[in-house]
């Protein structure tokens, strides 16, 4: 290979290296969840509130009131524990610790759980672990009143982590409620447009894949949840939430597209996160910007720094139209 290629070849790899690095939208949410019936779903952060600098043996807990629509049961329950700034000194690393459900005075120690990282990937002294551990607590969690989940920091190596609160995801069902479809998506991707990472890089989009027909929705509801979202200050549009529009478009030429012919729509600074509450939940109608088929969402920053977690799309159906009686 001569010179004039080799620098080429380096230029070219200088450029795509922001694109990997985990300020970017590298670690796209999944769906590990889709289904169809007669129900409601809800989402909570109970009392949620940012732990501090948790050490060994130090705990934490959430608590959660729950009460069923009137003939239902729980079909789904999960539970997602948000974490940051996971170290052993000045080293990133993945935290321990010892989760347990609490109801009615029993204490359920919870066992396994998926785990989701991420960094921002490059050398430094302060490349500290993120991340959410979801808890499957469908087989636990069956009848309304109060629900605790506790964290202890069971590291013995000195290692810390922060908690930025809690999340329990509820999907009931039941034969008197209205036809529900739903699709779940979790993960951890941080968003940082910052150190060569522009917004557009630092953007992550999750699919709702299937055929939708938006003439029978009443509702859809549009659920994300991104822990330190717009807690940096700062002007302009810290961050963004698009649904079915892409990233790319003029926002005022992209809100008039809207109106003439249909289609996406994007909101700015919808997360907002203090030193108490760190973790923003949104919550939106968009039945007006559902597509017949490949739904998304897209979760941006632009110097605002966040973890997107979780992205859920709720469907309710129109309750099917009854044949006049003759007379």
């Amino acid at each position: 290979m001569d010179l004039r290629k080799a620098a080429i070849l380096i230029n070219f790899l200088l450029l795509i290296t922001p694109v990997s690095a985990s300020y970017a939208g590298d670690k796209p949410l999944q769906t590990v969840l889709h289904d169809k019936h007669q129900g409601a779903l809800e989402f909570s952060l109970g009392d949620s509130r940012y732990s501090g600098e948790l050490e060994h043996n130090k705990s934490y807990q959430v608590n959660f009131d729950i009460e069923p629509p009137a003939g239902s049961s729980i079909r789904v329950a999960k539970a997602y524990v948000y974490w940051v700034w996971s170290k052993k000194g000045l080293e990133g690393i993945y935290p321990k610790f010892n989760a347990s459900l609490v109801h009615s005075g029993t204490v359920l120690p919870l066992q396994g759980g998926q785990m989701y990282t991420d960094t921002k990937g490059f050398v430094s002294r302060y490349d500290f672990f993120s991340g959410a551990h979801a808890f499957d607590l469908s087989e636990e969690i069956s009848e309304p009143g109060t629900y605790s989940i506790s964290l202890v920091n069971s590291a013995e190596d000195g290692s810390t982590f922060c908690v930025q609160g809690i999340g329990l995801l509820l999907v009931y069902e039941g034969s008197e409620l209205p036809v529900i479809e739903y699709w779940i998506n979790e993960g951890c991707d941080m968003l940082y447009a910052e150190y060569g990472i522009d917004p557009e890089m630092a953007t992550t989009t999750a699919y709702f894949e299937g055929d939708i027909n938006s003439e029978n929705i009443a509702t859809a509801r549009l659920i994300t949840v991104s822990p330190s979202g717009g807690y940096s200050s700062g002007t302009g549009a810290r961050n963004r939430l698009y649904f079915n529009e892409k990233t790319g478009s003029i926002p005022v030429i992209g809100d008039i597209i809207q109106i003439l012919f249909g289609g996406g729509k994007s909101w700015k600074n919808i997360y907002q996160t203090n030193e108490t509450v760190q973790v923003a939940l949104d919550e939106r109608q968009v039945v007006t910007y559902l597509e017949p088929v490949e739904n998304f969402v897209s979760i941006q920053d632009n110097g605002d720094y966040l973890l997107a977690t979780n992205a859920i799309l709720a469907l309710e159906f129109k309750e099917p139209e009854t044949p006049e009686e003759e007379s």
